[in-house]
């Protein structure tokens, strides 16, 4: 399936989500929008369910996934999905989708370790009903369907706000959106400490491999995502400001170490 229809179909969900009460952050039914995301990409063809890389996926995510389970309503599970380039994101309700350029990609369970971590980041913290929240606010249902666009948009960042909807509108969620998305990455890294099983430094390295495989990409004011320059500087001071948490684990580059 092409990628504009791919978008389309997420966005599709919106029409049964959006107007579902939403005056709490994580008052919207998280598991419904879950389940028609996954039923929309099935139908589709999306989902790779006999993927070879399922071993892995599976081995870390169930680590991560019991890490967090006190703290997320719903069982999280991890499914591969298709694409061209490493991407991954997450939907409400506990699913998590990466494809294989992604996983192909990050050179070790570490790095594996820190996608999901930063992805699970997102459901405790219900990043996708607060923005869902403030596009109801500022009264723009085009932004609640960009935001479902924005969840498949790009490896791990980079789609740039829907340019149809109202040009104020797209730079406030735009802004937000960048705030979550450095929110889950700090999140992402404190999940993955408590795993006492990956290291937490491995985003840092995932996002130095990005850059170098895609570009270090271009300052916009309708940005959905920070910089990887400016990520991998906010996980530097995060891992040097915060002992407690980060103290047993040191930047061993690793990275350039490929073990599966």
């Amino acid at each position: 399936m092409k990628r504009d229809h791919f978008l389309g179909a997420l966005i599709a969900t919106v029409g049964v989500t959006e107007l579902t009460h939403v005056s709490a952050a994580w008052a919207i039914d998280e598991a419904a929008i879950g389940r028609e995301v996954f039923a929309q990409l099935r139908e589709d063809d999306q989902i790779l369910f006999d993927s070879p890389y399922y071993e892995h996926l599976n081995e870390i995510g169930s680590v991560i996934s019991a890490t967090v389970a006190n703290r997320y309503p719903y069982q999280i599970r991890f499914y591969i999905v298709k694409g061209d380039s490493a991407n991954a994101f997450s939907v409400p309700g506990g699913n998590i989708y990466v494809n294989e350029p992604l996983l192909d990609l990050a050179k070790n369970r570490d790095e594996v370790a820190g996608v999901l971590g930063h992805e699970s980041g997102h459901m405790v913290l219900h990043h996708v009903a607060k923005r869902m929240q403030n596009a109801q606010r500022i009264g723009t249902l085009a932004t609640i369907g960009s935001i479902f666009a924005q969840i498949a948009g790009g490896p791990l960042g980079g789609l740039e706000a829907d340019n149809a909807m109202n040009y104020l509108a797209a730079g406030q969620d735009a802004n937000l959106s960048r705030h979550i998305e450095a929110q889950a990455d700090e999140e992402g890294s404190r999940i993955v400490a408590a795993t006492k099983m990956y290291n937490p430094y491995a985003l840092l390295w995932f996002f130095q491999t990005m850059t170098a495989t895609y570009g270090p990409g271009k300052a916009d004011w309708l940005r959905s995502h920070p910089l990887d320059a400016q990520r991998i500087a906010d996980l530097q001071h995060l891992f040097a400001s915060d002992t407690a948490t980060f103290s047993g684990y040191t930047d061993t580059h690793a990275r350039d170490v490929a073990y599966w």
